[in-house]
């Protein structure tokens, strides 16, 4: 019988981003598939909710974090011994930073980068502890690769998207044999939105999107799981979207 790929089994795995959506829905896959889970955010308390309700709390450990804050990273990171895999997938609240861009406060469009730069902090101070074949995942958004419509006031925060991807691609060249991977989501339920505005976008998806369906973190989840258990992809930038991208 071949070896179960799908395990993590002995490995250790960094989410940062990990109290809520997202982050939250990989810690749980990664724990279920054995792995110890490090979950990262700036509330330890809201961490230890979600460590909790791991299939295996007993295998995971909480750390606060902010990762706008290099020297937050670099305590949180001392605590912790090698790293497998890395996932960062806290995201900024773009419904913060909308704006036209001839309107648009100029200290509002620097904060749109602050999910670019939150990334590359995390990822600069994990280097020396990540394991010579482990991996990096990187959370961009589908308007990195297919900019927003002409009203949606996000053209600057499309840009720091596109900047994510872009860098992944490049730090799976400078980094490897580290293996660097980028995800692409398109609209997905989580808290970043009111529950009027997840129930009006669920409706717009499961009527509009090819999958007919919406999206939700578990979705994107299953695909940071998959970059973390495929030892043969690198470099890549992954549409998780229900076929938005194609419309």
């Amino acid at each position: 019988m071949s070896k179960n790929p799908f395990t993590l089994a002995g490995r250790t795995v960094l989410i940062v981003g990990a109290s809520s959506g997202i982050g939250a829905a990989t810690a749980h896959l990664a724990s279920g598939l054995g792995a110890h889970v490090v979950l990262a955010s700036r509330s330890f308390d809201a961490l230890e909710a979600v460590r909790m309700t791991l299939p295996h709390p007993d295998r995971a450990q909480s750390v606060a974090m902010d990762y706008l804050n290099p020297a937050s990273i670099d305590a949180a990171i001392a605590q912790l011994g090698p790293i497998d895999h890395v996932m960062v997938s806290a995201v900024a609240d773009e419904n913060k930073k909308r704006g036209a861009f001839t309107e648009l406060d100029p200290a509002i469009m620097r904060a749109s980068f602050d999910k670019y730069w939150g990334q590359i902090n995390v990822v600069r101070a994990a280097i020396p502890k990540l394991a010579e074949r482990g991996s990096i995942t990187l959370l961009s958004s589908i308007a990195g690769i297919s900019p927003t419509g002409p009203d949606s006031g996000l053209s600057i925060m499309n840009g720091a998207q596109a900047s994510i991807i872009q860098t992944g691609r490049s730090l799976a060249l400078e980094l490897s044999p580290r293996r660097v991977n980028v995800i692409a989501p398109g609209v997905v339920l989580t808290n970043v939105w009111t529950g009027d505005q997840r129930a009006n976008l669920g409706q717009r998806m499961e009527r509009s999107l090819p999958v007919k369906r919406t999206g939700e973190p578990e979705h994107v989840a299953t695909a940071a799981i998959g970059f973390m258990v495929n030892p043969y992809i690198s470099g890549a930038v992954l549409t998780v979207d229900g076929g938005l991208h194609l419309q």
